[in-house]
């Protein structure tokens, strides 16, 4: 009995001590375990930024008087020595080319606003480290086709500069200008709102936002702008501009034209718009509430050399010696775009009392010396005037005080 009891006892603890050991296997793992094997791990996202340093400025507009003094541009050895750095420590350098590149079968001219410069002026401009230029503009058709075409041919065969605005077929008016830097895509149109001589052939040649006949911006144009952006967006581009000769001229005041298709570019997505065209400096904004587009509405003149307007007063004739040289920063990160670091500078085009010695002067550098002895001095041409017209069109946030 007592054996048997010993038996069932033994048997007993036998299966217990099975049991219990079945429990442990199949339970959870101890509370440290369980929290280091499953403890969720963050990977952090790798950030893929780029950056690319723009420079932006305006007219390239080679008149007679410059002509005369430097023997059209062969000994204007030092008149970009002042402006240089800023073309070279950018990634991309945009202006507008205001005259006709000629060629030897072209008459040049730099006098009664019909303008055609000969081949050492392309020189000249591009001893400049630039990259795109736009050729829309009311001077592209003062040569006829002939022009447009010599303009074109000149920069792709003599330069690496591209051309925009301006088309040689229907062909080449639709494939889309395109420059990349630090991967970043820009791509770009260009239009104006006419030429002084009339297209009446060849009508793709030059890029015009208004209807000849109307002066109207008309949807069937509307549509032709979308569809060069659309091919733009194709292409799969980070950044678009536009580069627009609009508005009207002598007036620090844009247009409703101007805002009107500003609105307009700034719905199909365009992300900055430089506009010239004015011959003085003229706002700066950023427009649109669900994107956002950078508007410089013009950046005056970069070369000129019109001492004595006839269409307008002293206060233009001034605002036509000096325009703006303007950097910003465009940063891609990921998908992302943005556009920062927007600073601008006045370049005074100067040139002394004789009509002489034309040079680029940042006005950081602008001395007294400079300021006394330039051609308009005397009709109040000043760092007063343009410290004064500066800081009154220019909002404060682009201005580089």
């Amino acid at each position: 009995m007592l054996k048997r009891n010993l038996k069932v006892i033994l048997l007993i603890g036998i299966f217990a001590a099975f049991a219990i050991g079945a429990i442990s296997f199949l339970s959870p793992k101890k509370k440290e375990e369980k929290d280091e094997e499953t403890k969720p791990t963050t990977k952090e996202v790798k950030k893929d930024i780029k950056n690319a340093k723009l420079t932006l400025v305006g007219d390239f507009l080679f008149e007679q008087p410059f002509y005369d003094a430097t023997n059209y541009g062969k000994n204007a050895n030092t008149y970009f020595t002042e402006v240089n750095k800023y073309f070279k420590n950018d990634d991309l350098t945009i202006g507008n080319m205001e005259v006709v590149i000629g060629n030897d079968s072209l008459e040049t001219s730099g006098n009664g606003y019909n303008f055609c410069a000969p081949k050492s002026i392309g020189d000249l401009v591009s001893s400049l480290d630039l990259e795109v230029l736009s050729t829309a503009n009311n001077h592209s058709n003062d040569r006829g086709f002939d022009g447009v075409k010599s303009t074109i041919d000149y920069f792709k065969n003599n330069t690496d500069i591209l051309t925009v605005g301006t088309y040689k077929s229907k062909e080449d008016k639709e494939k889309p200008v395109i420059f990349e830097t630090n991967g970043i895509k820009f791509g770009f149109i260009s239009y104006t709102l006419g030429t002084n001589i009339r297209l009446t052939d060849n009508l793709f040649s030059v890029n015009i936002y208004r209807d000849p006949n109307t002066k109207k911006i008309t949807d069937s144009i509307k549509n032709e702008i979308k569809a060069d952006v659309d091919r733009l967006k194709e292409n799969n581009v980070d950044v678009i501009m536009a580069l627009i000769h609009w508005g009207t001229e002598f007036t620090n005041d844009p247009s409703s034209e101007q805002n009107t298709l500003a609105d307009y570019l700034n719905s199909l997505g365009v992300d900055i718009i430089v506009g010239n065209h004015s011959h003085c400096i003229q706002p700066i904004k950023w427009i649109g509430d669900d994107h956002k587009t950078l508007v410089f509405y013009s950046l005056g003149n970069f070369v000129s050399a019109d001492n004595d307007i006839e269409r307008t007063g002293e206060k233009f004739d001034n605002a036509y010696q000096f325009g703006l040289l303007a950097n910003l920063v465009v940063t891609k990160e990921n998908d992302n775009i943005t556009i920062t670091d927007i600073e601008t500078e006045p370049i005074i085009n100067y040139y002394d009392t004789n009509m002489q010695n034309f040079k680029l002067i940042p006005y950081n550098i602008y001395t007294s010396e400079y300021e006394e002895s330039h051609y308009r001095y005397k009709y109040n041409f000043n760092k007063e005037f343009i410290t004064n017209m500066y800081n009154t069109v220019i909002d404060k946030e682009f201005r580089n005080d």
